[in-house]
């Protein structure tokens, strides 16, 4: 994200220091109601309630040092999903265009 985009936020405490740091925010309210959460934010609950049943479901008990790689896979996953005709070509893509984790690289 670059500086000086703007953020339409809940009014949850950890997003107070976004506008000195170069980010115009404007908090809205919701106080537990469900049509302004529908209404401004639509797919955060969604997306979020699918990472975390993805990160439960497959990984089972996910590691904090492994968790940035596991919400780049979830985010890969979620932004192709209705790609499915192009799958296998950007999976070999992808496959021989990345360099390779060995096992020691993964748990080190």
């Amino acid at each position: 994200m670059k500086r000086g985009s703007a953020l339409r936020t809940d009014k949850f405490a950890s997003y107070g220091g976004l506008s000195w740091r170069g980010f115009p925010h404007a908090a809205i309210p919701l106080s537990g109601d469900r049509d302004l959460t529908r209404r401004y934010f639509p797919w955060v609950h969604i997306v979020l309630s699918n990472l975390k049943r993805f990160l439960l479901g497959t990984h089972h008990k996910p590691e904090a040092k492994h968790l940035k790689r596991y919400v780049a896979e979830f985010t890969y996953r979620f932004n192709r999903r209705r790609q499915e005709r192009s799958l296998f070509h950007r999976l070999t893509r992808a496959c021989l265009s990345t360099n390779t984790i060995t096992y020691k690289d993964l748990v080190a």
